[in-house]
């Protein structure tokens, strides 16, 4: 059958788009399916997700007659310097590969980019890169899964790896090392400082104060782009369930917030329980599997740390590490998933080592020129 690849239009496209992955990997175990509810609404422009407020996206399908085969997404923001393609699913097929980068490619050249960037589902604020290494490990939440063929199908097109990811695994079974808790101890007698914890009844304000502290403590990192504070906002409503079972911490020197950090608890198990659905056949069993899945989860990710430009190397690290590590054990989780940090970032990736933390799976992003 002839291939084709078209620009979603409409209700049954965008559903295809969505569903296509469940046939890709009805037989692995590990890959974790969203809900479909909330990918419906991040994907959909008409729902308006903060997201589209800043950049443009076009979805594309392949389809080999009536079978869908294939899908990526286009990605026009103004905050990154190159074009982004993101959300790449595909089968062991490097005719159809080919196609839809080609496709998203030209999209990217007719609004002026000169550079395809890529995997990010749909900027370095969400899901990055594509797993080249651990294909054996199950996937902490907002860490992506895909077919050790798609490297293959990358590097066939002429991408060519950009960056890669690392992701550390803590575990806190083990004692947390002395030479840090001393070191804790040391830099909490030269720092006047207030560690607390967010405060979920004041979720709106806390926000707006961690926005702010985001986006000024990894503004010189590769590939950043600053959220709004709308944007902020919906991603920690969106997490507010989570938030109530995990560790959120905040260092203020003089009454200033400076610098926080957050492990969140696992969901991956309790989406790949849930399959996609909080409700089926007219009752809520993915909500009652998921509940299940998450008491019984052990892990967690340590999502963001970070400190503003004027306090860093003075130890306000530390201080979040260890509480964060001593309040995630307190809370039940017996091990930790630091994901992800860019491979040349020696601060971070000697600060997660010292923390006992040990390097498992990488993800790549790959470029190449339009």
């Amino acid at each position: 059958m002839p291939l084709t690849v078209s620009p979603v239009v409409g209700r049954a496209d965008l559903t295809a788009f969505i569903r296509l992955p469940y046939g890709l990997y009805a037989a692995v175990p590990h890959w974790t399916p969203p809900l479909e509810s909330e990918h419906r609404a991040f994907l959909d422009p008409r729902r308006r997700h903060p997201f589209h407020d800043i950049a443009d996206v076009q979805l594309f399908l392949a389809r080999r007659g009536r079978e869908t085969v294939g899908r990526i997404a286009a990605v026009d923001d103004p905050r990154l310097t190159q074009g982004v393609f993101g959300l790449f699913e595909c089968v062991d097929d490097s005719e159809t590969a080919a196609a839809l980068f080609d496709t998203a490619s030209e999209w990217l050249r007719s609004r002026g980019r000169d550079t395809l960037l890529g995997p990010l589902n749909l900027s370095t604020n969400h899901e990055c890169g594509l797993l080249v290494d651990g294909f054996d490990t199950p996937p902490v939440m907002q860490m992506p899964y895909n077919p050790p063929y798609y490297p293959g199908l990358f590097e066939a097109y002429g991408l060519k790896g950009a960056k890669d990811l690392w992701s550390w695994t803590i575990d806190l079974t083990a004692p947390i090392p002395a030479r840090l808790t001393r070191l804790r101890d040391r830099i909490a007698e030269r720092h006047d400082h207030t560690l607390r914890s967010l405060d979920l009844d004041r979720l709106d304000s806390e926000a707006a104060v961690l926005q702010q502290m985001y986006n000024d403590a990894w503004s010189d990192n590769w590939g950043f782009a600053p959220m709004t504070e709308r944007e902020f906002l919906y991603a920690a409503r969106d997490f507010t369930p989570l938030l109530r079972h995990s560790v959120t911490k905040i260092v203020e020197i003089d009454g200033r917030p400076v610098g926080f950090g957050m492990i969140l608890r696992d969901a991956a198990p309790a989406l790949r329980a849930a399959g996609g659905r909080l409700w089926r056949y007219g009752l809520p069993l993915g909500a009652v599997r998921m509940a299940r899945a998450l008491r019984r989860t052990t892990g967690g990710r340590a999502l963001l740390i970070g400190v503003l430009e004027e306090y860093r190397n003075q130890g306000v690290d530390v201080l979040l590490r260890v509480a964060g590590l001593e309040e995630a054990r307190a809370l039940g989780m017996r091990t930790v998933d630091a994901s992800w940090t860019l491979e040349n970032n020696t601060s971070a990736n000697r600060g997660i080592a010292a923390m006992g933390g040990v390097r498992g799976v990488t993800h790549r992003l790959y470029e190449r020129p339009l």
